[in-house]
């Protein structure tokens, strides 16, 4: 039962910090990068930049990316945007 006091205190923390960016207000800065440690739902590939040949598979087929603006292969196991994606934007 330990536990119980840290998830007491992280969530004060989280809490705390979230007040504080309300309080600071919003800004319209971009972020310049986000790096996303998921599982399938944010990883969809992007293999089109590893060296090998036939053993590496590969997602630059005509199906992968006609959601995608420019509607072509994006090199991604995915048909548009997946939920990163759409919190990057």
């Amino acid at each position: 039962m330990a536990t119980v006091p840290v998830l007491v205190v992280l969530h004060v923390l989280l809490l705390a910090a979230a007040a504080a960016c309300a309080a600071a207000g919003g800004s319209s800065s971009k972020v310049p990068a986000l790096y996303v440690f998921g599982d399938s739902t944010a990883d969809v590939g992007t293999n089109n930049y590893l060296p090998g040949g036939a053993e590496v598979p590969r997602a630059n087929f005509p199906h992968n990316g006609v959601d995608f603006p420019t509607a072509r292969p994006t090199g991604r196991f995915s048909n548009g945007y997946n939920g990163v994606d759409f919190l990057a934007k």
